[in-house]
C-alpha cells in the first residue's frame, strides 16, 4: 500500500487523472462484459447439453429399431418348432436332408426379403447326418465359429447375446446378434442362430447427427462398435478417447482441450456417446465479446483522448514552471516570465523567482568559497601522503642503519620502502599483476623478519598472466590473516601456497588469486562472520571483497573455504583485463 501510494503522489498530474479515469471506467466496463460473458457460456452449454441429450436419445431410438429388429427374427426362428424338428432329427436318404434344405432355406430367404437391412442369418447345428448347405446351415466348429464367442453363447440360455465387429469374409465391418436354440424343457441346445448387421447401417444413423461433435456408439462393455474412425471399433472408450463414462454429463480434458461429454444408455446396456469441443461451443459467445471488448476498447482511446487535451491544457503552466527548476537544478538561473495570474500557479511562480535569486546568491557568497577551502585542503592532505616523501623518508631511516652497522634495520625498512611504494602507486588504484606479486613479497620479507621460520610460502604463478591488471592489495590482507591467525602450533610450520592463474568464468576468461593454508581453519560460522564483520580482525578482507564487487561487479569477489582443523583456502575472482 505505502509503495502504492509512493508511486501516485511521484507521478505526473496528466498521469493522475488519466488514471482516475481509466479507474472509474474501465472497472464497471470489465465487470459488465465479464459477467454478461459468463452468462453467455452458461447459457450456452446448457442448450448444447440440452440438443446433445435429445440427439443421442434419437440416435438410441433409431439404434433400438434396428436391433429390435435382429431380435424380433432371433424369436421367430428360436420358436419355430418345425425348424426344431428339422434340425433334430437323424437324415438317413437325400430325400428328407433335400427336405430340410427346402424348408431351411425358404424360411431364412423370407426374413432376408422382408429384412433388407440384414448382413446375413445363420443356423449352426451339431447335427452331423444333416449336411452343411453352403447357405444358411453350418456345423459347430472353431472354423465357422470362434472359441470365445462360441463360449458366450453357450454361456447365455436362449438370451441374445451381441458380438463385437467382425470382419466377413468381404472385408465388412459386421455386428452379430447370436442366441442358442435348445429345447423349452430342457436346457440341452440343438442348434444356435447369428443375424449379422452391417456397422455402416448403425454409422448412418450416428452420421445424421454429427455437426460440430463426434459421436460413438458403445456396447454393455463400453468398447466402441460404431464411429467415425473405424481404426477405434472394438476398442475401449476409455482407452481410445480417454475419460471414463461415470456422468452422464460433464467437462472433459481431450487432447488437453475441454470438450463437454454426454452420452444415454438403452435399456439393453448399449450407449450413445457425444463428445463436443468447449471452443466450438463458445465460439458464437467470444465473438459476441470481442465485438463488445472493441467497442469499448473505441470508447476508452477517444476517452483518453479527450483527457490528454483537457489535462495538458491544465498542466500547461506547471510544466513550464517544472522545465524552470529543471534549468535551476543544471545552475542555470535565468528568472521566469511574470505570471500575472494570481492564482496558486502564479504565486508558486513569484516565490520560485525570488528563491533563484536568493539561491544564486549564497552559491557566489558561499559555495565558490567553501569549494576552494576544501581544495586546499586535499591538496596539503595529499602532500603529506605523497608517496615520494614516504619512500624518501624511508630510504633515509635505511641509511642510517648501514651506517651503524645495522643490516637488519635496513633490510625492513627497504622492505617497507618498496610496500609503500608500490601499494601508493601515485594514486592508481590498480596495478599490474606482477606489481601485485612484489608488493605481497616485500610484505612476506618483512613477515618473516619478525617471525623467523614460523611459516613458508609456496608460489604457483602463470608468468604469461604478469602484464594482466588487478586491484592493488588483493594478496596482502589474506597472507596477514594467515599469518596473524592461522598458526596454532609453535612447533609446526605453517604453509601458505599462493595461486595465480587463468580459468572460465560465467562463460568468459577470469584471472583467479588463490591463498591456501594449512593452518588451524575455521568453522563456517567464522568464515560467514568474517566477510560481514565490521571488526577489525575481518575489516581488510571485507574491504577486498567489496572493492572488487564495486569494481568489476557482482559476478566477481572472495570466496572462503575453510574447515576447523585442515586449514582455508580463499579464492579471488577477477575479469582478464590487459594493462593498457
Amino acid at each position: 500500500m505505502k509503495t502504492l501510494k509512493r508511486l501516485f503522489n511521484n507521478s505526473s498530474l496528466l498521469q493522475k487523472l488519466l488514471l482516475m479515469f481509466l479507474t472509474v471506467t474501465i472497472t464497471p466496463l470489465i465487470f459488465i462484459t465479464v459477467f454478461f460473458y459468463d452468462r453467455t457460456e452458461q447459457r450456452l452449454l446448457e442448450l448444447t447439453y440440452e440438443n446433445m441429450y435429445s440427439s443421442n436419445q434419437q440416435i438410441s431410438s433409431n439404434v433400438n429399431a434396428r436391433l429390435d429388429t435382429l431380435r424380433q427374427v432371433s424369436s421367430l426362428i428360436y420358436t419355430d418348432e418345425t425348424l426344431q424338428a428339422y434340425l433334430t432329427q437323424t437324415y438317413t436318404t437325400d430325400y428328407s436332408i433335400l427336405e430340410a434344405y427346402r424348408y431351411i432355406d425358404g424360411l431364412l430367404y423370407s426374413f432376408l426379403t422382408a429384412n433388407n437391412n440384414l448382413a446375413s442369418i445363420n443356423l449352426y447345428t451339431d447335427n452331423n447326418s444333416l449336411p452343411e448347405d453352403g447357405l444358411f446351415l453350418k456345423h459347430i466348429t472353431l472354423e465357422n465359429l470362434p472359441i470365445q464367442y462360441l463360449i458366450q453363447l453357450q454361456q447365455t440360455y436362449g438370451n441374445n447375446i451381441f458380438s463385437n465387429v467382425i470382419q466377413d469374409k468381404n472385408g465388412e465391418n459386421v455386428i452379430y446378434l447370436g442366441r442358442i436354440l435348445n429345447f423349452n424343457t430342457q436346457s440341452q441346445f440343438y442348434g444356435m442362430v447369428t443375424i449379422g448387421l452391417h456397422e455402416e447401417l448403425l454409422y448412418k444413423l450416428i452420421e445424421k447427427e454429427e455437426q460440430n461433435k463426434s459421436v460413438y456408439l458403445l456396447n454393455e462393455k463400453n468398447q466402441i462398435i460404431s464411429a467415425s474412425d473405424k481404426s477405434l471399433l472394438n476398442l475401449s472408450f476409455s482407452e481410445a478417447i480417454g475419460p471414463e463414462l461415470s456422468i452422464n454429463q460433464e467437462i472433459v480434458t481431450i487432447n488437453e482441450h475441454p470438450n463437454l461429454l454426454v452420452y444415454n444408455t438403452m435399456n439393453h446396456g448399449w450407449k450413445t456417446v457425444s463428445l463436443t469441443p468447449i471452443d466450438e461451443i463458445m465460439r458464437s459467445s467470444r465473438k459476441t465479446a470481442l465485438q463488445i471488448v472493441v467497442i469499448a476498447l473505441f470508447s476508452l482511446v477517444l476517452s483518453i483522448l479527450m483527457i490528454i487535451v483537457i489535462a495538458k491544457y491544465l498542466s500547461r503552466r506547471l510544466r513550464k514552471l517544472n522545465r524552470q527548476a529543471a534549468q535551476v537544478e543544471q545552475g542555470n538561473f535565468t528568472l521566469l516570465l511574470t505570471d500575472s495570474s494570481k492564482d496558486e500557479i502564479g504565486q508558486l511562480s513569484a516565490a520560485f523567482n525570488k528563491m533563484s535569486r536568493r539561491l544564486k546568491d549564497l552559491i557566489d557568497t558561499l559555495y565558490v568559497k567553501e569549494i576552494a577551502k576544501r581544495d586546499a585542503e586535499l591538496y596539503a592532505l595529499q602532500s603529506q601522503i605523497n608517496p615520494h616523501f614516504l619512500y624518501n623518508t624511508l630510504s633515509g631511516i635505511s641509511s642510517l642503519a648501514i651506517q651503524n652497522d645495522d643490516i637488519e634495520v635496513s633490510k625492513i625498512v627497504n622492505h617497507l620502502a618498496r610496500f609503500y611504494q608500490t601499494s601508493l602507486n601515485m594514486g592508481h588504484q590498480y596495478i599490474t599483476l606482477e606489481k601485485e606479486i612484489t608488493l605481497t613479497k616485500h610484505y612476506l620479507a618483512i613477515q618473516h623478519m619478525r617471525f623467523d621460520d614460523s611459516f613458508i610460502e609456496r608460489w604457483e604463478v602463470d608468468e604469461s598472466l604478469s602484464t594482466y591488471e588487478t586491484l592493488k592489495l588483493l594478496l596482502q590482507p589474506f597472507v596477514e590473516n594467515a599469518i596473524n591467525h592461522a598458526i596454532y602450533d609453535d612447533h609446526k610450520c605453517l604453509e601458505i601456497s599462493i595461486r595465480v592463474y587463468q580459468s572460465m568464468h560465467v562463460g568468459v576468461p577470469a584471472l583467479l588469486l588463490e591463498v591456501e593454508d594449512d593452518g588451524c581453519g575455521m568453522s563456517s560460522e567464522q568464515v560467514e562472520a568474517l566477510l560481514s564483520s565490521e571488526s577489525k580482525a575481518g575489516y581488510g578482507i571485507k574491504n577486498v571483497h567489496e572493492r572488487v564487487q564495486l569494481a568489476y561487479g557482482q559476478n566477481y569477489g572472495v570466496t572462503i573455504h575453510s574447515q576447523a582443523g585442515l586449514g582455508t583456502k580463499i579464492t579471488i575472482m577477477l575479469p582478464l583485463q590487459q594493462d593498457d
